[in-house]
């Protein structure tokens, strides 16, 4: 039996009911009778407010008559305890042993909401404790919840929304590939779910956001974040994000022409105005009503008047052919080479000479060169005459 500590106010009523007794060694209080009685002296703390004894009369019940009928609804008191004394860790720990040990619990769908109701507290910033000493706020923790409810209920009525907050968990830690595949998972796994619109919109947010921030840009994630905003457009109309969505599309669209029209300018400050019209023209005919194709339009006809169409016409040029592509990389190479602060050879000017034409390969005849075998006859030999032999 368990020793239960307590102050004797607090305790009349159960010990007035016989459900529990007064040591006569410790003079504390022991829980007796049978697994139903010894539950009802839980339930009797609980109610009068002891969570103490009340938390350790429902751990002696799960531990000591775990096959009882009366184990899973002491678990289930026991976890509850915990969760409402602040105890959140032992409390999750508990009621997955309650949802792993017993599945067919009445309580198991009430089980799985407090569980996720702590998960909730960590992913919104609770701080993880350490011998009572409260550290830093823990995204992992909220994470490995997520992921724990998720194996021991996969198809509770609050799987979806569990699916769902384990990407935002993700999310909130940086890992965007790791996000998308959770969210995925609950478009795929539960379609049903009123978790679905809001999952598909995340997977777009999250593309977003990798293509606009960060050291570098994807321009491949945007596309993806364009191409899943429409596909969330069109499956989820009446969705509260709709509106969201139509302005982070128009919000990538303005990055990306406004991006497009940095590089043009950047060729037209070097003078590469061919390569600057190519980019010019892109603005204007990718995002035409936007305020970056004015500009470029406005830009083109500057250089138009400056310099001609002409300089601005992008024409097939006559590609190199494998040698002299070679001999280009090679001179450029040795250009390079000779920027280095540390080089210690031949000037430039000696390397890279006014471009020759390569020698071109000779022929190994010429067809002018290359008559027909005449077709003729060989002579008609004349016929030897024998000498007679002498008699």
């Amino acid at each position: 039996m368990i020793i239960l500590l307590g102050v004797a106010p607090l305790f009349l009523h159960a010990e007035s009911e016989g459900l529990v007794k007064q040591s006569p060694i410790t003079n504390n209080l022991l829980p007796i009778g049978s697994s139903t009685e010894q539950l009802a002296a839980a339930d009797a703390f609980a109610d009068a407010g002891d969570t103490q004894n009340a938390i350790k009369t429902y751990r002696y019940i799960a531990r000591s008559s775990s096959k009882s009928t009366e184990a899973p609804t002491a678990q289930f008191g026991l976890a509850k305890q915990l969760k409402q004394s602040g105890n959140f860790e032992a409390a999750f720990k508990e009621y997955q042993s309650l949802l792993q040990n017993y599945p067919q619990t009445k309580n198991f769908e009430e089980a799985v909401a407090d569980q996720i109701d702590i998960a909730n507290a960590y992913l919104k910033g609770k701080k993880v404790k350490f011998l009572g000493i409260p550290l830093v706020s823990s995204m992992e923790k909220s994470e490995e919840m997520y992921a724990a409810i998720l194996k021991v209920s996969p198809y509770s009525k609050h799987a979806a929304i569990t699916q769902f907050n384990l990407g935002l968990a993700l999310q909130k830690q940086g890992k965007a590939q790791e996000a998308i595949a959770a969210y995925q998972k609950v478009l795929d796994k539960y379609p049903n779910s009123a978790a679905c619109d809001s999952a598909a919109y995340q997977v777009g947010y999250v593309y977003q956001l990798l293509g606009m921030t960060g050291k570098s840009q994807d321009l491949s994630a945007l596309k993806e974040a364009q191409n899943n905003y429409q596909d969330f457009l069109l499956q989820y109309p009446n969705s509260e994000k709709i509106q969201q969505a139509g302005q982070n599309m128009k919000k990538m669209l303005s990055k990306e022409s406004a991006d497009t029209l940095r590089v043009a300018r950047f060729y037209d400050f070097n003078k590469d105005f061919k390569a600057s019209s190519i980019y010019y023209n892109d603005v204007i005919r990718r995002f035409p009503q936007s305020e970056e194709a004015t500009a470029a339009k406005s830009r083109l006809d500057e250089l138009k008047a400056l310099y001609g169409e002409d300089t601005l016409r992008v024409g097939q040029e006559r590609p190199e052919n494998g040698e002299r592509l070679a001999e280009r990389r090679r001179l450029q190479a040795q250009v390079e080479s000779t920027a280095l602060a540390n080089y210690d050879g031949p000037p430039k000017k000696d390397i890279v000479r006014d471009e020759t034409p390569l020698p071109q390969p000779r022929m190994k005849g010429d067809l002018r060169d290359t008559q027909p075998i005449p077709l003729q006859e060989p002579p008609a030999q004349t016929p030897v005459q024998k000498t007679p032999l002498a008699p």
